[in-house]
């Protein structure tokens, strides 16, 4: 949630925002997100061979990984498939491409890298596997580079930003990432960590030595980042499938330039970690969900769901992306919906929503946040009559009832009658953010809310007052003029 601290307890008009009166209740995140179970996205909505989202109606998806493509990109890509007629299951070409290290990633520069890892290491220099070490660790630091490089990779380039992705540290005890892994070889961080027990394992193995140890636990500290990265996201969605193609794309380099060339030792203490992170997944099955990053993007502009007669927000989206793929779920769910929303369709209609101040979807407004915080927008005019279509002129006198903002005093609509605003109350009521009280009959209404005080998300149905303060005074006027139609009978629709 893109939200600031005050968001959702602001009052936002055309004319500015304040805070609105203490005692109401905040949309509660937890509550809302419990009401439809959310499923993560299994790819990415933009075509990996060209690096664009244009035409995403036509793209292809792969099975296994989180790829998608164009269909008129696949054979450039490497596609020997007949791309009119793809399998279900169809795997996509780089998906081989990640089991294998390929011949332009097979060239290390050795000797640049070698030096640098020395000097980091120099302290180190009289271990007995000093030399063959400091080989090993200098083919890791490219190794590294190279994944950098793949796709996906900036996933994993720096820490992930608890600000954003607020649970990370409930859920992930050791966040790792590339850049980090690079940033403690260049420094020859990783003695000091051992030695003062920093993120260290503590290892009683005589058959190692210092440098082994050191192997190890950068071999361990890469295992960690897509440990993470599977332990956090949900199964099967495009951020899990990351980590899954980066640690393939590990394996393949770990077996054709480390497993060979490492220690028993260190291979037997490398396998077990792998059991107890498996373990440790296995025994964790919570949903997770993933926010990107912000940005200059204009897709990364966060889209407020905002209640144009309470004049507040009531969700929030970090982008255009994100508040599409919710609007999808909400139609699919079963969400009457003004517009017809279909999956071609869903990024126009929302792109309408927001620059049209009179289009609503859901029976809310779709609106940039920036411009709610700004004040630049409008609200659209709306009578205040309602509920009674038997009258051909629906006029301000003719009002009994109305609903209006308990913070603001602004009024919404209005009622002929007692039984169209319970209507509209019941209708209200239906779709509360909050728990509602009461048995939810004609008479919890009249008696809890038109002639008490209780409210619903900040709304209150009240009855129209006469200048001389006597309410009997205008059901005896309504009677009145109701009571004889064109035909001279009584009707009894507009009798209150």
């Amino acid at each position: 949630d893109p939200s600031e601290p005050d968001d959702y307890i602001k009052v936002f008009t055309p004319e500015g925002s304040f805070i609105a009166e203490s005692g109401r209740n905040t949309v509660n995140e937890e509550s809302y997100q419990k009401v439809i179970t959310i499923k993560s996205p299994r790819n990415f909505n933009h075509c990996f061979a060209c690096i664009t989202d244009d035409n995403a109606e036509n793209l292809v998806f792969c099975s296994k990984c989180p790829r998608a493509f164009h269909r008129r990109c696949l054979n450039a890509d490497g596609c020997s498939d007949d791309v009119t007629n793809l399998p279900h299951n169809w795997e996509c070409q780089r998906c081989h491409r990640d089991k294998q290290v390929l011949p332009t990633e097979e060239s290390l520069d050795q000797l640049t890298v070698l030096s640098v890892i020395e000097k980091a290491f120099s302290n180190m220099e009289k271990d007995s596997y000093f030399k063959f070490g400091t080989i090993l660790l200098s083919n890791i630091y490219q190794i590294l580079n190279q994944l950098k490089k793949h796709d996906h990779g900036i996933l994993f380039l720096s820490p992930v930003d608890p600000r954003e992705v607020k649970d990370y540290l409930d859920v992930v005890s050791r966040p790792m990432d590339y850049g980090t892994i690079s940033s403690k070889l260049e420094m020859g961080s990783y003695v000091n960590d051992i030695a003062e027990g920093v993120n260290a394992v503590e290892l009683d193995d005589d058959y190692m030595t210092a440098m082994e140890k050191i192997l190890f636990h950068v071999l361990r500290d890469i295992e960690q980042v897509y440990h993470n990265c599977l332990l956090y996201n949900q199964k099967g969605c495009n951020y899990y499938r990351c980590g899954e193609v980066h640690l393939a794309k590990w394996r393949a380099f770990y077996k054709k330039f480390v497993e060979d060339r490492t220690g028993e030792s260190v291979k037997i203490h490398l396998n077990d970690f792998r059991k107890s992170c498996k373990l440790e997944r296995q025994n964790s099955n919570r949903v997770r969900h993933f926010q990107v990053l912000g940005g200059d993007h204009p897709n990364r502009k966060a889209v407020a769901v905002y209640d144009p007669d309470i004049k507040m927000i009531v969700k929030q989206y970090s982008s255009k992306t994100s508040a599409i793929t919710a609007a999808m779920i909400l139609k699919n769910a079963g969400y009457e919906c003004e517009v017809q929303l279909t999956e071609r369709n869903v990024k126009e209609k929302l792109k309408i929503a927001l620059e049209d101040d009179s289009k609503m979807i859901f029976g809310y407004r779709w609106i940039f946040t920036d411009d709610l915080r700004s004040a630049n927008f409008k609200l659209k005019e709306k009578s205040l009559a309602f509920g009674n279509d038997s009258l051909t002129s629906p006029a301000a006198d003719n009002i009994v009832i109305l609903r209006e903002d308990k913070l603001s005093g602004a009024r919404f609509r209005g009622f002929e009658s007692e039984q169209s605003a319970f209507e509209d109350w019941s209708t209200t009521r239906a779709a509360a953010i909050n728990s509602v009280s009461g048995i939810g009959d004609k008479s919890d209404f009249v008696n809890n809310f038109l002639d008490g005080n209780q409210s619903i998300d900040g709304v209150v149905w009240r009855r129209v007052q006469t200048n001389s303060g006597r309410y009997d005074d205008v059901i005896a006027d309504q009677k009145e003029k109701s009571r004889v139609s064109e035909n001279g009978r009584f009707s009894e629709e507009n009798d209150l």
